[in-house]
């Protein structure tokens, strides 16, 4: 059963029953007809005067999420005991102090095109979009009206959108798009009101995932062919399948004939250089490492500097995973950044994650743009949510979906094929 499977039977029962539309050439239909217009005219006027880029969301950081922050100065045990009210002052200005040492973008709005570090997206050649026009008519059949019933119906939608683990931003764009396409649209019976409005809802999901499509593949050779080694920084929190990724894609890359060499600048994690290790050697590539602990920045730059030097096409970073409150951790990813400046970021996030997969990749974003995300174990996501909102909350789409535990179980992230997964 699909996911919306109830809000499609409510849909059909109302329109069934007559509950949701009236004759057009009634005053009531021509009031609804004009709001209608009216804001439509508004929405293309806020349009015109907002910049078409994205404009990087500011993302809050809790006092609990830097509650546990392990770089805590010692406490004086000569010191002058505080009162509490003092202590929590001097605790809060600290924690406050941290926050503000981390040296975030500028939020300046992003070519959705454009690399960060400045190269050219090669956009993919499918076109996603949904004419839905087919199914309204200018004169003449049924006029959709709001009211309980409308109301009701969207309210489910709402309900069962919040229960996939969709963002609750994201939850209400698709239910406002979802009232602008429906009430005052003039529609042909003929066609199926059940179905009219199942399209409404999918075309309003596929909006979430709109976000500057990029052909991994494509932008790749473009890259190529102008210089190598070409390289990819993959990023991400602990546990996500980054390492996992990592490896899917240098196999992806030498099935299409480019040597590829991975740099093992995840040091802190304990196995990691073995377990990066151990798949350059099934997949045939080398990999650049040192010992744990070491300097993951002068790895990477190594790595780059030694595929330059053999004429290897790639070079795949595999940093280490973080979470996204961790201000040295952050600054260490920022560093590689610095030294490398990378071709592409790749953001690895894991489907199964939900609305946290969502606030990851958010607060990745505001510390270290990325280009594009990798979502991990989506062929075990029954929910969707994550996918639906990540896109939405960060601006940059998702290009990569990992569906399997094979190396060949990378597939480019299709928004028809995600869609028919969760509403069919």
């Amino acid at each position: 059963m699909g996911l919306f499977d109830r809000f499609k039977r409510q849909a059909k029962e109302a329109v069934d029953t007559n509950k949701i539309t009236i004759q057009e050439g009634t005053p009531e239909a021509d009031k609804i007809v004009q709001q209608r217009e009216e804001l439509l005219a508004s929405i293309q006027k806020s349009k015109e005067e907002k910049t078409q880029s994205f404009d990087v969301e500011e993302s809050e950081v809790t006092e609990e999420q830097w509650d546990d922050f392990t770089e805590e100065s010692p406490i004086n045990p000569f010191s002058k005991e505080q009162d509490k009210k003092s202590r929590k002052i001097a605790q809060k200005a600290k924690k406050k102090e941290r926050l503000n040492s981390i040296k975030t973008p500028e939020n300046k709005p992003i070519d959705r095109m454009k690399t960060t570090t400045g190269r050219t997206l090669v956009a993919t050649a499918k076109n996603f979009e949904m004419d839905v026009s087919v199914a309204t008519v200018n004169k003449g059949g049924q006029i959709i009206r709001g009211g309980p019933v409308l109301d009701e119906i969207i309210s489910q939608l709402e309900e069962e959108l919040l229960q996939s683990d969709m963002g609750h931003s994201a939850v209400m764009e698709v239910v406002n798009n979802l009232k602008i396409n429906l009430i005052g649209s003039r529609i042909d019976a003929r066609k199926g009101l059940d179905k009219i409005v199942e399209m409404v809802v999918r075309k309003s999901l596929q909006d979430l995932l709109e976000a500057g499509y990029w052909d991994f593949d494509r932008t790749i050779q473009s890259f190529a062919a102008v210089e190598t080694p070409v390289s990819i920084m993959i990023v991400g929190v602990n546990g996500t399948g980054k390492t996992t990724t990592t490896a899917k894609i240098a196999h992806r890359l030498t099935e299409q004939g480019y040597s590829v060499v991975l740099a093992a600048a995840d040091t802190f994690r304990a196995g990691a250089i073995d377990q990066l290790a151990a798949h350059a050697e099934r997949i045939g590539v080398r990999c650049i490492k040192s010992q744990r602990g070491g300097d993951s920045a002068a790895i990477s730059r190594d790595a780059i500097e030694s595929a330059k030097a053999k004429g290897d096409d790639i070079v795949i970073i595999d940093t280490a995973g973080r979470m996204q409150n961790k201000t040295n951790l952050m600054e260490e990813l920022r560093k590689v950044h610095r030294i490398t400046k990378p071709d592409l970021v790749i953001f690895v996030a894991d489907a199964l994650a939900g609305n946290d997969a969502v606030t990851q990749a958010k607060e990745f974003q505001r510390i270290l743009n990325f280009d594009g995300v990798a979502l991990c174990k989506l062929d075990t996501d029954a929910k969707g949510g994550a996918a639906l909102s990540i896109a939405h909350a960060t601006g940059r789409p998702i290009v990569l979906a990992g569906v399997g535990q094979e190396y060949v179980d990378l597939m480019d992230f299709d928004p028809e094929w995600f869609l028919d997964s969760i509403l069919d």
